[in-house]
């Protein structure tokens, strides 16, 4: 029951918004899943998403979404809430409190031994996104990719003009050490 309300709620989103109460529930219920220190959590699975806000700032025509809310946010959401169900424990950028450092996704996700990857528009004009999906590569994680959302062409995430342009950019600027792995990324 509760799945089909969250299905409800991110079809409504689509059009009404996700506003920034509903963007701190998220938080509230990622962080009371640690149950401790954020320092001794270690869960084996890391998502990768971009929240994709939607508003004036990022192109839109209008602010449909609260500040750091947006449609990647609900989609990570619903998968963390079906593998919590499941008994699998996973962290995400969201699962870090106000104020604490978020850098410390990456020494989570150098321990993880799978990365489950939000795939949405957003996600691929994301440099940050690129930089986890070039570290999961280094790292050897097993990267599962879940497809949420199409461009408004209907095609593919990434496969417009432009799209994938920020992780083309950042892959342009890696070391050399990292050069094939962003190839493989890319």
């Amino acid at each position: 029951l509760m799945q089909a309300d969250l299905l409800k709620q991110i079809a409504r989103q689509a059009t009404e918004g996700v506003t920034c109460a509903e963007g701190q529930r998220v938080r509230d219920y990622f962080q009371s899943q640690i149950g401790r220190s954020v320092d001794e959590y270690w869960p084996n699975v890391i998502i990768s998403y971009a929240t994709g806000t939607r508003d004036k700032w990022h192109g839109h025509s209008s602010d449909l979404d609260g500040e750091g809310c947006g449609p990647g946010m609900m989609y990570t959401d619903l998968i963390v809430r079906h593998l919590e169900r499941a008994g699998i424990s996973c962290f995400t950028g969201l699962h870090v409190e106000g104020g604490y450092n978020w850098h410390v996704y990456f020494e989570k996700l150098r321990r993880a031994k799978v990365m489950i990857v939000i795939m949405t528009p957003a996600f691929f004009k994301s440099a940050p996104c690129f930089q986890e999906q070039l570290e999961a590569r280094k790292h050897g994680l097993h990267v599962i990719p879940l497809l949420f959302q199409l461009e408004a062409n209907g095609n593919p995430p990434g496969a417009v003009e432009g799209g994938g342009a920020k992780w083309i950019e950042a892959a342009e600027n890696t070391s050399e050490e990292d050069k094939q792995a962003a190839h493989d990324t890319l």
